[in-house]
């Protein structure tokens, strides 16, 4: 099974009052063995970076740094994400309570 997540997760890596041990294991897991992300994954976490550097949570450095070492990583775009929208992923999103884009 592919270790799926989406840019909350992969954005609690880099901000020290996200961080939990629990987001570090699936990081750990994400080096050794990849995961699948939705599409909308780049958009989502390059517009939260940007927003942290606007409100001075971390400087553009901090963005840039962050962006290279998540392009470095072995995370494969799920292509069908949107296809999927208003179907198996709305029936996800009903069923545990998740947001659209969490279902994703």
């Amino acid at each position: 099974m592919s270790l799926v997540i989406d840019s909350s997760m992969t954005l609690a890596w880099y901000f020290e009052d996200e961080k939990t041990d629990a987001s570090l294991v699936i990081l750990d897991r994400v080096v050794t063995e990849g995961a699948v992300v939705p599409s909308l994954w780049r958009l989502e976490g390059v517009s939260r970076l940007q927003t942290a550097v606007r409100r001075k949570r971390i400087t553009v450095a901090d963005r840039n740094a962050s962006l290279e070492e998540l392009s470095a990583l072995a995370i494969s775009i799920d292509l069908q994400t949107d296809h999927h929208a208003w179907a198996a992923t709305r029936v996800l999103s009903d069923r545990y309570g998740l947001t659209p884009y969490g279902a994703a």
